[in-house]
C-alpha cells in the first residue's frame, strides 16, 4: 500500500515538471530567433532557459546583441529601437501554415525518433527494484530531450519553431510513454513472479 501511495505522490509531481507549451522569443540582431523563458534582463546580460529539448541550463546573451523579445503573453520589449530590423530567418518550410508545421514535425517524430533502449531497460530495473523503477521512470518521463538525440529525417527544418514545436513535442511524449509502459511491465512481471512464489509456498 505504502508503494502505491509513494507512486500516486510521484505522479502528481509532474503535472507542473511538464514542459511549457508556450516560449519567449528572443531576436537577435543578427536576425537569429532563441525560444525560451526569459529569467532576467539588466543592462548587460539577458539571461534565460533554452526551451526543450534543448539541455535546461540557464544561459545569457549580451543584450548589445538582442533586438527584440516577444514574451510568451504577448507581450514585447524593443531593447534597439534605432537599429535596424533584422532580417528573417529563411523559410525552411514555405507554403505550410503553423498548423501544417508543426503536423509535419509531428509525423516526422512519429515516423523517425526511436527512444533506444528505454521500453527494456525501465522493464529491467523494476523487475529489479520497483522503488528504483518508479525513481527511473519519473527521470525519464521529466527530462527534457537533448537536440542530438531528436534525430529528424531532414536536421534542417528544426529551424522552423512550429515544426520544432511538434517534433519535440512528439518525441517526448512517445519516450515517457516507453518509459512508463517499461515500468509497469516490469511491475507486473514482479508482482506475477512473487504471486507465483506465493503459490508454490
Amino acid at each position: 500500500m505504502r508503494f502505491f501511495l509513494l507512486m500516486a505522490v510521484v505522479l502528481s509531481s509532474l503535472l507542473p515538471a511538464r514542459a511549457w507549451a508556450q516560449a519567449d522569443t528572443i531576436l537577435r540582431l543578427d536576425g537569429e530567433e532563441v525560444r525560451g523563458r526569459v529569467l532576467t534582463l539588466d543592462p548587460e546580460r539577458l539571461r534565460y532557459v533554452p526551451a526543450a529539448p534543448a539541455a535546461p541550463d540557464t544561459l545569457a546573451l549580451p543584450v548589445a546583441e538582442v533586438f527584440l523579445i516577444r514574451y510568451a503573453n504577448g507581450t514585447r520589449a524593443l531593447l534597439h529601437p534605432d537599429a535596424p530590423a533584422p532580417d528573417a530567418a529563411p523559410d525552411v518550410l514555405p507554403g505550410l501554415t503553423a498548423g501544417q508545421r508543426v503536423a509535419r514535425g509531428t509525423a516526422d517524430a512519429a515516423r523517425s525518433y526511436v527512444p533506444h533502449g528505454t521500453f527494456a531497460g525501465l522493464t529491467a530495473i523494476t523487475l529489479g527494484n520497483p522503488i528504483l523503477g518508479l525513481i527511473a521512470a519519473v527521470g525519464v518521463a521529466t527530462k527534457p530531450l537533448r537536440a542530438d538525440r531528436l534525430r529528424p529525417p531532414y536536421p534542417a527544418l528544426l529551424a522552423d519553431p512550429n515544426y520544432s514545436a511538434g517534433y519535440g513535442r512528439q518525441a517526448r511524449d512517445m519516450k515517457r510513454r516507453k518509459a512508463w509502459g517499461g515500468f509497469t511491465l516490469g511491475l507486473v512481471a514482479l508482482l506475477g513472479l512473487v504471486a507465483v512464489a506465493g503459490a508454490g509456498n
